[in-house]
C-alpha cells in the first residue's frame, strides 16, 4: 500500500491546500475500487496497484484534472502570439542595437573595438530583459485568463461544438502591422532611453570629429529609468492584447484608452521635471559654434528652449487625444458597418 499513499501524496500536493483532505479521501476509495474489480480485497499483487496507477495516469495529469485546467506558465492558447511578439521584440532590439553601434563606430573609428564589445554586452543584456518583460506580459494575461475562467465557473462545463467562436468580421479586424509597429517603437525608444540617451540632441560634425550637445541631463534621466521599464511594459501589454484578441471591441476600447492615459500621464511627469533638460544646452551650443550669443536668432533659440518642456507635453497629450479618437472612431465604425 506505500505506493498508492506515494502515489496519491504526489497528487494533492499539486492542489489547493483546501481540496486536499477530500481529494485524498476520494483518491483512496477509487483506487480500492479499481483493485476490488481485479482481485479479491485485501490481496492486491503489486502488478495490479501499479495496473490501476498507470490506468490513472501520471500525478500531474490527474491533478490537472482535479484542478479544473493546466499549470502553465504561457499556455498552449497563448504561445504563438507569444513566440509572434517575442522575436518581433528581440528583432527590434537587434535593430536598435546594430543601429547605436554603426553610428559610434562610424564617428569614433578609433574606438570600434570598445563599441563592439559594448555592443555586445548591451545585446545580450537587452536581451535577456526583452525575453523577460515579454515572458512576464504574457504569464500575466495567461493569469488572468485562467482566473476569469475558473471564477465564471467554465472548468465545469464539457466543450462544446456550439462553444466555437464565430469567424470574425474582416471590417472588425486589427491589421497585424498595427501593434507590431507599435511593438517595434516600444523597444526603440526603450533601447535609446537606457543604452544611448546622449544620443538624443543637436548633431555636429567638424571634419572627422563629432559633437553631441544633449538635449536631456543624463544624470538626472537615470532617476526616471523605472518609468522608461514601465513604459515599455505597458506599450508591449498593450500591443500584445491587441494581437491576442484581434478584432476592435468596446474592452479593448476602453484597455486601450486607460493605457495611453496611463502612459501620457508617466511622460508628462517626468517631462515637467525641469531638471532633466540639460542645464548647459544654450552654452554647449554657443560652445560648439553652433549659435552665437547675440542677435534675433539667439532670442528665439533662448525662448523656444524655455518653454520647451511646456511644447512637449503639450504635444504628447495631443497626440494622445488623436489616437484615442482614432481608436474610437475606427470602433464605432464596426459596429455601424453591415
Amino acid at each position: 500500500m506505500e505506493i498508492i499513499e506515494r502515489y496519491i501524496y504526489a497528487v494533492t500536493q499539486r492542489l489547493p491546500e483546501k481540496m486536499r483532505a477530500d481529494i485524498k479521501q476520494e483518491l483512496h476509495g477509487l483506487i480500492l475500487d479499481m483493485l476490488e474489480e481485479r482481485e479479491s480485497p485485501g490481496q492486491a499483487s503489486k502488478e495490479n496497484v501499479e495496473s490501476v496507477l498507470l490506468e490513472l495516469g501520471h500525478p500531474n495529469t490527474l491533478a490537472a484534472k482535479y484542478r479544473g485546467y493546466e499549470r502553465y506558465l504561457i499556455s498552449p492558447f497563448l504561445f504563438d502570439s507569444y513566440l509572434t511578439i517575442l522575436k518581433v521584440v528581440m528583432f527590434s532590439i537587434a535593430i536598435g542595437m546594430t543601429v547605436v553601434f554603426a553610428i559610434d563606430t562610424i564617428t569614433s573609428p578609433n574606438e570600434i573595438l570598445e563599441h563592439f564589445i559594448d555592443y555586445f554586452a548591451n545585446l545580450i543584456i537587452a536581451g535577456a530583459q526583452g525575453f523577460g518583460w515579454v515572458t512576464i506580459v504574457f504569464a500575466m494575461i495567461d493569469y488572468r485568463q485562467q482566473k476569469d475562467t475558473l471564477s465564471s465557473g467554465d472548468k465545469n462545463l464539457k466543450w462544446k461544438p456550439s462553444d466555437l467562436p464565430h469567424i470574425p468580421d474582416v471590417n472588425k479586424q486589427i491589421k497585424m502591422s498595427e501593434p507590431i509597429t507599435g511593438i517595434i517603437f516600444t523597444v526603440l525608444f526603450t533601447v535609446i532611453c537606457l543604452y544611448s540617451i546622449e544620443l538624443v540632441g543637436v548633431w555636429r560634425f567638424d571634419g572627422g570629429d563629432r559633437t553631441v550637445i544633449p538635449f536631456l541631463n543624463a544624470d538626472v534621466f537615470q532617476n526616471y529609468l523605472p518609468f522608461v521599464w514601465i513604459l515599455a511594459a505597458l506599450g508591449i501589454l498593450n500591443q500584445s492584447v491587441r494581437i491576442i484578441v484581434r478584432q476592435r471591441t468596446a474592452k479593448l476600447l476602453v484597455f486601450h484608452i486607460v493605457i495611453s492615459v496611463v502612459t501620457t500621464v508617466l511622460l508628462c511627469v517626468m517631462l515637467a521635471d525641469p531638471a532633466i533638460l540639460n542645464p548647459d544646452f544654450i552654452q554647449q551650443l554657443q560652445a560648439a559654434g553652433v549659435m552665437s550669443d547675440i542677435g534675433k536668432d539667439y532670442d528665439t533659440v533662448i525662448s523656444i528652449w524655455n518653454g520647451i518642456s511646456d511644447w512637449l507635453i503639450i504635444i504628447i497629450v495631443f497626440f494622445a487625444l488623436i489616437d484615442i479618437i482614432s481608436e474610437t472612431y475606427k470602433w464605432y465604425r464596426t459596429k455601424t458597418t453591415v
